[in-house]
């Protein structure tokens, strides 16, 4: 991949009128949607086309709208970069192999200029953002050879000749000159690497075709004729980078991808291979996973609602509940995690820090009470929308141990994005055709090739990911969307669900009472009798039917709650289709007669009773002899054990006591859940994002930026000179001192700070959670941190993007007032 370093600081020079002149020859549609494929150039919103501009053309962000393009758009602007300046169409199109009115050059070039990257010049000419012409090895070319080996002596130079089988020349030139012939041909280059130790050809053929950098093991001083990289440097197929690096050059590497920089129909689209399938199955097996995968959640959260999960001190889920959530419902590990971390994405469950254990949140009953169709849509469109990988969860980490489900991982910013793409390969697939994973894996890298980069995986691994989980969620079978997953995929939640109910078992009203005091509800239970039944009721078994088992400590919870053996008949016949067994009626209305005859309340605690005789087998009993009770009239006793304790004594002694309040109510105490409140959305997440044609609005209301020169001819004597590209702006854009909040456009500013050597004020939220202003000096910026010289003691330090609240510029001013 062609380096996205920048090479100077200063900006390339340009010979073209200005880009705030050509942006101000974009329409409102097209200016729009500029601000829409490039997000950063929108916040904060530019305050004229000048500064829009500024923006567009800064390496940073040139920079990371490149690493965004398709490789098609990426091809050409590599050999844009590869030609003179302004290129003609003709050229261009050479360089490329393709003809000059070829469709796929057009189109690649038409998504250059809507990002403003690229610039069609009449009458047959092509610019190129001079931002672009920064980037190191394009199209994955070294350096030439000339420069490659300007640095050998004479004699080097001689002794490289003729270990490639030629007589060196009287001059250092024609020496070079004759290497050149001999390592631009394709044949004899080729001859010539298949003549190396073992290893040679193919460490060439790899570097020839995907870079021009090698890491030599040991430096410089383990070059040598014995190892490949060493006899590669001897005959001039690798120049050296510095002491480990080594890079092959320009001329070599052509040669050994056959006389040709790009390979045929280098602008083409791979084809997808898709097979047939039908898809009312693909719709049958792909709705059967997304119920499943709702029932899952709401398994395990009832788990949870009786035994919260512990969590780890440092945050997430360990190994131990990961497990015990797959045993509940009965799946790998690995596919509990992803769906622990999926509740979590849609905010239904989240850890407790301080409390030390996982719980739904507030969000989760909300949630609950929702038809499945509906709670599935909502599952999935989180899904799709989350800024994690989803699949990271459970997934060995660096320690060699499984990655938790829950972790406070912060916002992986490409996560979104590589998604999106996945599903987007998906959906471009027609109804009734599945496209195989090696297909989905070849189209994704073309339509994103800088995109799957900076980890957390490799972009194979990552693609797996997308998919595995569009299965697990329930959006596509067999390497086809479903119905409902196609109609989500484009935004339509509400069509999704209804989608989903003519699949999914209907809404049921209605049960069947079995003689072993167990209820089977086929289907999907309406919201009233599942909340009715998990009164009543515990579930023991789950599928197409739900089982839900009688018991009288079940029926106890009802009554505890404060329904009357009549309430819970009434529900019983009204939604019983079979009617109401004789013995569990019997076993309800023996329970209603039974329940309340002893009454505790507090005193420290006592019991009351109508039936003295009740009150003296209790007080005789010898389960209840821990109570120390003791008779103060023929219907009282009292204890001086807490009412709580006494309750469940005589529970457990096979009593049916009731609770009651100080003023002789019956005391209710149906279980409530405990709930964890709903996480609060992260600043950068809750900003909306400035709409496009708002902006365009207020751009338009500003003076438009001075006229461009027309490129046709030199200016008319006495008119001023064109002004040189970006100089109107220039003072406006070397210091952008803007509070910069969004992440993409804090990494862009960061970048910006590190070619220019400019201080920067930070932002920074540490392990503890709190957050410190810090200035700055950055001097280098990865995919996942930045490092920077800290003001004033000048030490050293590691910063995690994803921390960075927010960044700034500092001004000439404020740098000038530190000591």
């Amino acid at each position: 991949m062609p380096g996205v370093t920048a090479r100077s600081a200063s900006a390339p020079k340009n010979d073209w009128p200005g880009l705030a002149a050509t942006l101000a020859t974009f329409d409102d549609d097209r200016l729009a949607a500029l601000l829409a494929l490039r997000p950063d150039l929108a916040y904060p919103p530019p305050r004229d086309l000048p500064a829009l501009a500024a923006r567009a053309g800064a390496w940073p962000s040139a920079r990371d709208c490149y690493l965004e393009v398709d490789r098609a758009a990426r091809r050409v602007v590599d050999a844009l970069c590869l030609l003179p300046r302004p290129t003609a169409i003709g050229d261009l199109a050479a360089l490329l192999g393709v003809p000059t009115g070829d469709t796929d050059l057009t189109a690649a070039l038409r998504r250059l200029e809507d990002r403003a990257l690229a610039f069609a010049v009449p009458p047959a000419t092509i610019r190129l953002l001079p931002a672009l012409t920064q980037l190191d090895y394009p199209a994955r070319l070294g350096p030439s050879l000339a420069s490659a080996l300007a640095t050998h002596t004479s004699a080097a130079l001689e002794q490289m000749a003729a270990r490639l089988g030629a007589k060196p020349a009287r001059t250092k030139v024609a020496t070079l000159g004759l290497i050149q012939k001999i390592l631009t041909d394709p044949v004899t280059v080729g001859h010539l690497v298949a003549q190396g130790p073992p290893g040679t050809e193919e460490l060439a053929r790899r570097v020839a075709a995907e870079g021009p950098l090698v890491n030599v093991r040991g430096g410089l001083y383990s070059i040598d004729e014995r190892t490949p990289a060493g006899w590669l440097s001897k005959r001039g197929l690798l120049g050296i980078a510095d002491f480990y690096t080594a890079v092959m050059p320009r001329e070599p590497a052509v040669a050994l991808r056959g006389g040709s920089i790009f390979p045929a129909h280098c602008l083409r689209r791979p084809e997808p291979v898709v097979d047939a399938v039908d898809q009312g199955t693909v719709d049958a097996t792909a709705a059967e996973r997304a119920l499943r995968v709702v029932s899952d959640i709401a398994a395990i959260f009832e788990q949870w609602d009786v035994e919260p999960a512990a969590a780890l001190k440092a945050g997430g889920l360990g190994i131990r509940e990961v497990r015990r959530a797959a045993k509940v419902v009965d799946c790998t590990d690995e596919e509990a995690a992803r769906i622990l971390e999926l509740a979590a994405v849609a905010g239904l469950a989240r850890v407790d820090i301080v409390g030390g254990v996982a719980r739904p949140t507030a969000r989760y009953d909300e949630w609950l009470a929702l038809e499945a169709p509906r709670r599935w849509a909502q599952l999935a469109g989180a899904w799709v929308a989350s800024d994690l990988h989803l699949s990271l969860a459970g997934a060995i980490g660096t320690k060699e141990k499984p990655i938790p489900p829950l972790l406070d991982r912060g916002p992986e910013l490409d996560a979104a994005r590589r998604r999106r793409l996945v599903l987007d390969a998906l959906e471009r697939t027609p109804t009734g055709a599945a496209v195989t994973s090696a297909s989905v894996h070849q189209g994704v890298e073309w339509d994103g090739p800088g995109v799957w980069g900076g980890g957390p995986a490799t972009a194979a691994m990552l693609i797996s990911w997308a998919l595995d989980e569009t299965q697990l969620i329930g959006l596509s079978a067999g390497g086809a969307l479903s119905t409902a997953g196609r109609a989500l995929v484009g935004g339509r939640l509400d069509d999704a669900a209804a989608h989903l109910v003519a699949l999914a078992p209907p809404v049921v009203n209605e049960f069947v009472i079995q003689a072993d005091f167990t209820a089977v509800v086929a289907g999907e239970a309406a919201v009233e009798v599942r909340a009715g039944l998990g009164l009543l009721a515990d579930v023991e078994s789950k599928g197409a039917a739900t089982v839900y088992r009688f018991s009288e400590d079940s029926l106890r919870r009802a009554f505890d709650a404060g329904r009357g053996a009549q309430d819970i008949l009434a529900f019983l016949e009204h939604h019983a289709s079979r009617g109401v067994p004789q013995a569990l009626a019997y076993l309800i209305g023996d329970l209603g007669r039974r329940f309340g005859n002893v009454r505790v309340g507090p005193a420290a605690s006592y019991l009351r009773s109508d039936d003295p005789s009740l009150l003296a087998e209790v007080l005789q009993a010898k389960r209840t002899a821990r109570l120390r009770l003791r008779r103060l009239a023929p219907t009282v006793l009292v204890s001086d054990v807490d009412a709580a304790t006494v309750n469940l004594t005589l529970q457990t002694a096979g009593y049916l006591p009731a609770r009651e309040n100080a003023d002789g109510t019956l005391l209710l105490t149906r279980p409530v859940a405990q709930r964890l409140p709903d996480k609060p959305v992260p600043a950068y997440a809750a900003r909306r994002a400035p709409d496009p044609r708002a902006i365009v609005v207020e751009l338009r209301r500003k003076p438009p930026p001075p006229a461009a020169a027309s490129p046709k001819g030199p200016a008319a004597p006495g008119s001023p000179a064109p002004t040189p590209w970006a100089q109107p702006v220039l003072a406006d854009i070397l210091r952008p001192t803007d509070i910069i909040r969004d992440p993409r456009a804090v990494r862009a500013l960061l970048g910006q700070a590190c070619d220019e050597y400019w201080l920067a004020r930070l932002s920074y939220v540490g392990s503890t959670g709190h957050a410190t202003e810090i200035t700055v000096e950055p001097t280098e910026l990865d995919g996942r941190h930045l490092y920077a010289h800290c003001f004033p003691m000048g030490n050293e330090r590691t910063f995690v993007i994803d921390r960075i609240e927010w960044a700034r510029i500092l001004t000439d001013a404020e740098e000038n007032l530190l000591p």
